[in-house]
C-alpha cells in the first residue's frame, strides 16, 4: 500500500510535471522496502503549481512548516510541504524545483529522460547525488 507512484500519476495526468526523488525512488529502484514519505522535483510554471495543489485538496492536503507552493517561493530555492490522511495513515509530501547538487542541464535532461515512463521518478545517478548530505 503505497499512495506515491499514484500521487506521481495524478500529478502527471496530461502532461509531465513531477519527478518522484528522495526516499521513494530509492524504493522504486527496490533498493529500500520503505520510505516516510514522497519528495518530488516539480516544473517551475504556474500550471505545474496550480495542478499539483488541486490534487493535493482533493486529499484535504494542508501544509507543514515551510514556504508556500507558489512560483516565487520555488524560483528562489525553497520548497513546500504537505501532509493529509489517507486510509488512516499519514503522508507527507514534500515538493522542489531547483533540486540541490543537481545542475540545470542535469534537471533538463531528467525531464527528456522521464517523458514516457508510467511513474517518473529519479534515474540512480542523479538520485545518489540528490541523497548525499553532510
Amino acid at each position: 500500500m503505497n499512495i506515491y507512484p499514484e500521487l506521481t500519476r495524478r500529478f502527471n495526468a496530461g502532461r509531465l510535471r513531477s519527478i518522484l526523488s528522495g526516499g521513494q525512488a530509492v524504493v522504486l529502484h527496490r533498493l529500500a522496502i520503505m520510505s516516510k514519505d514522497g519528495d518530488w522535483i516539480l516544473r517551475e510554471d504556474e500550471e505545474t503549481m496550480s495542478h499539483v495543489l488541486s490534487v493535493l485538496e482533493e486529499y484535504g492536503a494542508h501544509y507543514r512548516f515551510g514556504a508556500p507552493m507558489d512560483i516565487r517561493w520555488f524560483s528562489e530555492g525553497w520548497s513546500s510541504h504537505f501532509e493529509f490522511s489517507w486510509k488512516g495513515l499519514r503522508v507527507r509530501t514534500d515538493f522542489v524545483t531547483r533540486p540541490p547538487r543537481l545542475d540545470v542541464d542535469v534537471l533538463q535532461s531528467m525531464w527528456r529522460e522521464q517523458e514516457e515512463r508510467d511513474i517518473a521518478f529519479v534515474n540512480l545517478r542523479d538520485l545518489a547525488e540528490l541523497k548525499q548530505t553532510n
